[in-house]
């Protein structure tokens, strides 16, 4: 039997080879099948239905074209585009518990006569086609209803497009500077779609035929927003992507206008980049906004052309030739002439500020006005500049005004410009002090680029360059046989408690202290039994003497023979397999002779016995982390689940993600190949999670360098890795639902700040690239693959869940 994903819920529908129809184990809707040649065309299947579910209908729709490219007789994929293009969604009717389709993306074209169902009954089989008829009966009839509803509306101007709520829940910055948009434009008597006051009395009530009323109605669209993502979610992209297929249809009567603010144009949307995108941050922006948007819903009335009849007077028609050389003059770069001639046309006519244009030009050495904006200072401080003003009409002031904005724009940028380069440069010098440097730098610019990210990541840095120093010189006083030596390396570990194995460095400094201390009293007592022979030998005969040295020799030869009688009955206890009796035996030897070896050894064999009979799916135990955070009770036993075996070897996967990490220390391109997560895998973790004897079981892996398959992003090169992350395709493989990727954190997880969702589920890094190179791939909380969220590998939010092959034979 083969499984496949409900198009409807998501649940499970087992079938055979060859069946175009099934009913789904979870809402137990009958329902048409893909025909399903390979599990390539499976996985696209179940990604574009994953899509479609969470009602992003683009990428879905995608996705079932790609599937049609390969197999243009496939009808289930015809169907699919046709629930893209109406936007259905299935949603449980709360009375019956039946799955019912809405429609989000209402048309005027009714579904019988789309081209896509007619292709899906074309390809169907009896089945299929009976079950495609009786659905696109009801989806017609939600239309109808819609439509019905929608010609009711009185028709809109404007239409503002935004992100009401954040991930939390929490109003959006984007929300409150629409709602002053919507209040000013309806001050100026327009009526305005805002989905915040618009649809308030429509709660409890589908929304579509009110959506679809404002958008085929409005003149223009604002889409506004102060994050990229904000304009990619699903629903934001949903309104504008529908507005710019009706602007494509409307002649010229339509226009998208896209609105950002502290974000790089460059990040707006791909489907933006033929239009004016408007930088919400300038100064009058509103009301240059209202005063376009007054221009483009005016009605096109035809207007009565009115002549204006010039009279050219005498002086300014023998000025005219005058300006014209001067201005001839300024081409070819002689400014004295140019100037000269400015001047005679100033004595036929004192207010020509075409003249006063002139001579600024020639003062600035200038050759054409338009040149003007790339003069390298503002020029508003000259005579000539502010005759202009005072003389020019409206058209000429507003330009030479445009230029002096132009340049002091120009100037803005490249001085945040060369702030950021150098703040760039500063974190390339990689100490503590440069990272504060660079911080300070970034914050001077706030707003700019990624400047307040890269600040906050250059702070972090620079403490963690400061926790190593500490670190290092905590390390550099664990010296000699002398107490001061550690009481000052535990001081100095304790001002950076929780970083890296600070804590447990003070654990070792205190058994080193007792160590001295030990010794020194040892030394001291057979100090003063020396001096009390010496004394004894001075007063008693040589024979006495001789009976007390026996009698300390054989003291000692006892004591060595109970301690070697321990440890002899502790390595009988591991001789014989009982691991937990030899631990607690050999840690009470404080170090005699090899215990400390063989306590970890008896560790490593507890965990060993286990591994007998595993298969896939098998939880077992093997090595050690720290997970209830709580460091004074030591490391706890790491559970893993075998997710395949060949042979005696096993991939495993950790049962709960252990730690919090970045993908990548910095804010830049990176694969798995060069990320800093790979490294902290392969050696902190790799280290301090296991001793010899569990390394000696881990194997040396080639790690593919498998491809995003959606956005087919570069993974970079193959790797050799003891320890790794999954891939996109190998989680997919390896889980067969969302529930069996979900994951819970462990409490030192957490408190080094893993994000945890509702459930009690974590986020966890996957190898994988996402659809570009400065964002890595993420499972989150509901089990789901996340290659297209905004997981920036600077994320330290995300936690880990570390994969790696065992010898169960070694």
């Amino acid at each position: 039997m083969a499984i496949f994903k409900c198009k409807m819920c998501g649940g499970t529908i087992e079938f055979n080879q060859g069946d175009t129809i099934g009913t789904c184990d979870s809402c137990g809707i009958k329902q048409t099948l893909p025909r399903l040649d390979d599990d390539r065309v499976a996985n696209l299947y179940d990604r574009a239905n994953h899509f479609r579910r969470n009602n992003d209908y683009d990428k879905a729709a995608g996705i079932y074209e790609r599937i049609l490219n390969e197999n243009t007789t496939d009808a289930e994929a015809y169907w699919s585009l046709v629930l893209c293009h109406y936007g259905v969604e299935y949603v449980e009717d709360p009375t019956t518990r039946r799955r019912v389709p809405t429609v989000n993306r209402a048309q005027f074209t009714s579904i019988f006569d789309d081209g896509n169902y007619k292709s899906a009954l074309r390809y169907a089989d009896t089945l299929q086609k009976s079950i495609y008829e009786k659905e696109a009966s009801e989806i017609n009839e939600i239309q109808k209803g819609i439509l019905a509803i929608s010609q009711n509306e009185e028709p809109f101007d404007v239409f503002i497009c935004y992100k009401e709520t954040d991930a939390n829940g929490r109003r959006t910055r984007d929300s409150v500077i629409a709602n002053d948009l919507y209040h000013l434009l309806v001050q100026e008597g327009f009526k305005v779609f805002f989905s915040r006051i618009t649809l308030e009395d429509k709660l409890g009530t589908a929304y579509e035929p009110y959506i679809f009323a404002a958008l085929n109605s409005a003149k223009v669209m604002v889409v506004l927003g102060t994050k990229a993502e904000h304009f990619n979610a699903v629903w934001v992209k949903n309104e504008w992507s529908r507005y710019l297929a009706l602007v494509k249809d409307s002649g010229g009567k339509k226009v998208l206008i896209p609105a950002y603010r502290d974000m790089d144009p460059y990040d707006l949307p791909e489907e933006f980049s033929h239009l004016q995108a408007q930088d919400m941050s300038k100064l009058g922006f509103m009301q240059d906004l209202i005063r376009g948007i007054k221009k483009l819903t005016t009605d096109d009335e035809p207007k009565t052309v009115v002549k204006e009849t010039i009279t050219i007077s005498p002086t300014a028609a023998s000025a005219a030739p005058l300006l014209k050389r001067a201005f001839m003059f300024l081409e070819d770069e002689e400014w004295a002439k140019a100037d000269d001639f400015c001047e005679q046309v100033l004595n036929i006519d004192p207010e020509n500020a075409e003249a006063y244009l002139g001579k600024l030009m020639a003062e600035l050495k200038v050759k054409n006005r338009a040149s003007l904006k790339n003069y390298p200072q503002p020029f508003d401080g000259y005579n000539n500049y502010r005759k202009v003003l005072r003389f020019g009409n409206e058209k000429l002031v507003s330009e030479v005004k445009g230029y002096i904005a132009e340049i002091r724009e120009r100037n803005e940028k490249e001085r945040l410009e060369g702030i950021y380069s150098d703040a760039v440069a500063e974190m390339k010098v990689g100490d503590e002090e440069s990272y504060k440097a660079a911080a300070a730098k970034f914050s001077s610019i706030h707003g700019y680029k990624n400047a307040d990210d890269l600040a906050k990541e250059c702070l972090d840095i620079a403490e963690s360059c400061r926790k190593d120093s500490i670190y290092a010189s905590g390390r550099s006083q664990m010296t000699g046989n002398a107490v001061s030596n550690y009481e000052a390396a535990i001081n100095t570990f304790r001002t950076i408690s929780g970083w890296k194995d600070a804590d447990e460095h003070v654990l070792v400094c205190k058994k080193k202290i007792e160590e001295i201390k030990a010794k020194e009293e040892a030394a001291r007592i057979e100090a003063i039994r020396k001096a009390v022979a010496v004394k004894k030998r001075r007063k008693r005969t040589k024979n006495i003497a001789k009976i007390v040295l026996t009698a300390i020799a054989a003291f000692i030869v006892i004591i060595i023979l109970i301690i070697n009688a321990k440890y002899n009955n502790a390595v009988l206890l591991y001789n014989n397999g009982k691991y937990d009796e030899a631990i607690t035996a050999f840690k009470a030897l404080s170090g005699y002779k090899d215990s400390s070896d063989k306590t970890e050894e008896c560790l490593f064999l507890k965990q060993k016995a286990a591994l007998s009979n595993v298969s896939v799916g098998s939880t077992i135990k093997f090595g050690f982390y720290e997970q209830d955070n709580n460091t004074s009770n030591g490391k706890e036993e790491i559970e893993w689940i075998v997710l395949a075996m060949d042979g005696n070897k096993a991939l495993i996967i950790s049962k709960y993600a252990l730690d919090c990490q970045r993908y990548n220390s910095t804010y830049m391109r990176t694969t798995w190949e060069n990320c800093s997560l790979r490294t902290w895998l392969n050696w902190t973790f790799y280290n301090t999670a296991f001793g010899v004897y569990h390394k000696n079981m881990i194997q040396n892996t080639t790690v593919t360098a498998d491809k995003n398959p959606t956005y087919n992003t570069s993974p970079g090169n193959n790797t050799n890795d003891k320890v790794f992350l999954l891939s996109i395709t190998e989680v997919n493989n390896y889980f067969s639902s969302d529930s069996s990727r979900q994951c819970q954190g462990t409490d030192y997880c957490y408190a080094l700040d893993a994000t945890k969702t509702i459930n009690g589920n974590c986020w966890w890094w996957l190898r994988s690239p996402s659809y570009n190179s400065l964002n890595a791939t993420v499972v989150d909380g509901s089990g789901s693959v996340c290659d297209d969220f905004n997981n920036y590998v600077l994320n330290d939010n995300n936690s880990v869940r570390p994969a790696m092959w065992i010898n169960l034979g070694s």
